[in-house]
């Protein structure tokens, strides 16, 4: 997504250029059910102005229409969760509005990893120095978020160019 706003901003020559941006709230489960489902939605799209061809290029995410905790842990801080998220074509955005309903609707979730294959949430398990290739590769495709603390996100293998930070900033 940087690298499009940095081409967008080569490609403007400074004449109207105007960004238009459409994006939808994850709203999720309730409670400390172990899965959860979301309506599905239409995602986020954002179009930036072509270089006046009248072509523009428009970015498509999706909700987190579900999801399953695979592993839980607890301790003095709160509960700490590994997530697996249905294969989409999700955004950082749409990962982030995920993990902030997931906060929201759970007031002892202190952390959480969130990966779009079982097979990667049980290599993440594996102790670092342990893990094999095949381990390595599956994180490197499977594992999108890190949340810590309720309020940093860290973003990871196809995720990992996006800027981490406080959430909701």
């Amino acid at each position: 997504m940087v690298g499009l706003v940095a081409l967008f901003l080569v490609g403007c020559d400074g004449d109207d250029a105007e960004l238009s941006t459409d994006s939808t709230i994850v709203t999720g489960s309730s409670g400390t059910q172990v899965t959860g489902t979301q309506p599905p939605s239409d995602g986020a799209s954002t179009t930036q102005p072509g270089g006046g061809d009248g072509t523009g290029t428009t970015l498509v995410g999706e909700s987190v229409a579900s999801f399953e905790v695979v592993h839980e842990t607890s301790n003095d801080n709160g509960v700490t969760q590994h997530i697996v998220i249905p294969n989409g074509a999700y955004t950082d955005v749409d990962l982030e509005n995920f993990v902030i309903d997931l906060i929201e609707a759970n007031p002892d979730l202190f952390g959480a990893q969130i990966f779009d294959d079982a097979a990667a949430a049980e290599a993440f398990r594996v102790p670092q120095e342990q893990r094999t290739d095949e381990d390595q590769e599956l994180l490197a495709r499977h594992w999108f978020v890190t949340m810590s603390g309720r309020s940093r996100i860290a973003f990871h293998g196809p995720f990992a160019e996006f800027p981490g930070g406080a959430i909701g900033s």
